[in-house]
């Protein structure tokens, strides 16, 4: 079952193939999946066995892959064990291998063979369901990285809406498919550095609009607060559920939602009392960012969440 947030798509791994859901994250650089020999690991759904797999197998410490894994070790055998930090509050230790990877492009399988991944065989946070996760990074270890060669280094993802009532389903596309096409709502801007990070993909904030009125946001004071030393930059990630502002940032977006006065504030003026006749977000204001040669508007269902009836946050 996919979290709140969270976007899954079907592969297949291993010779024999199984097919797998998996969690797509553009902000993650590893592959990874949670094996059926996992100490301490809490995961419902199906589990990978390497050991009924052909193809697979396990990297030596001394490849380069190995290396590119910030906290590793040899084992006893020279195999690359690691540990990975995944999210705020998990943590997954895991042997670096590779495996045959397919993807059904719905004209046939795509084979992808040899693909290096994490087998991950222990879970430091048992609450949390960990699965399948083919991280979309800039990184090496990177899927869209180890199939450059055969995809033009080119890939794009379309995403539901997240109330998402009439249960559409999103596209991933990689290669010459990449490209959405033949409608006026496709806009362009520029990506920008990650600042070294070598993992984000990173768009500049130039301003944001409240309702009809734009803030001119100044964001000089913000760098302290930035999470790559720039306020103005976003990242895009599609596992992160949530988008985050640096604290300056946001101070002034709200500053400006609370004079507006929408609605009557609650007590720590960040929610308030609305009114409506069915649709719990009726008056509440369009939130814009602005970026170069580009806007994104959001509906007031992706800026506030209903925290209980009546109240909305």
């Amino acid at each position: 079952m996919a979290g709140p947030g969270e976007f899954l798509v079907k592969l297949s791994l291993g010779t024999p193939s199984s097919l797998y859901w998996a969690i797509i994250d553009a902000g993650s650089n590893l592959i990874w999946t949670t094996c059926c020999h996992c100490d301490n690991c809490h995961v419902k759904t199906p589990l990978f066995d390497p050991l009924q797999s052909s193809t697979y197998k396990n990297r030596r410490c001394s490849t380069s892959f190995c290396t590119e894994l910030h906290d590793h070790r040899c084992t006893s055998d020279q195999l690359c064990y690691f540990k990975y930090s995944y999210r705020a509050n998990s943590e997954v230790e895991a042997v670096l291998a590779s495996e045959m990877l397919l993807f059904d492009n719905g004209a046939g399988t795509i084979k992808n063979e040899g693909i290096v991944f994490g087998s991950v065989h222990r879970e430091d946070n048992p609450d949390t369901a960990l699965r399948k996760v083919p991280g979309l990074g800039r990184g090496r270890l990177s899927l869209v990285k180890q199939i450059g060669s055969s995809i033009d280094d080119k890939f794009a993802y379309c995403l539901p809406p997240y109330s998402n009532e009439n249960n559409s389903a999103g596209q991933l596309k990689f290669g010459e498919d990449a490209p959405f096409s033949g409608t006026e709502d496709i806009q362009e801007t520029p990506m920008a550095s990650d600042g070294g990070e070598g993992s984000f993909y990173v768009l500049i904030l130039t301003n944001i609009s409240v309702g009809n009125s734009r803030l001119n946001i100044q964001f000089g004071g913000a760098q302290t607060t930035a999470l790559l030393g720039d306020a103005r930059s976003i990242i895009i990630d599609s596992g992160t559920s949530l988008t985050f502002l640096a604290k300056d940032v946001y101070v002034q977006v709200t500053n400006v939602i609370n004079r507006e006065c929408f609605y009557p504030p609650e007590q720590d003026l960040l929610c308030y009392h609305v009114e409506h006749n069915g649709d719990p977000y009726e008056g509440l204001p369009e939130m814009t960012f602005h970026f170069a040669n580009a806007d994104w508007k959001l509906p007031p269902s992706n800026i506030f969440a209903m925290f209980r009836s009546g109240i909305a946050c």
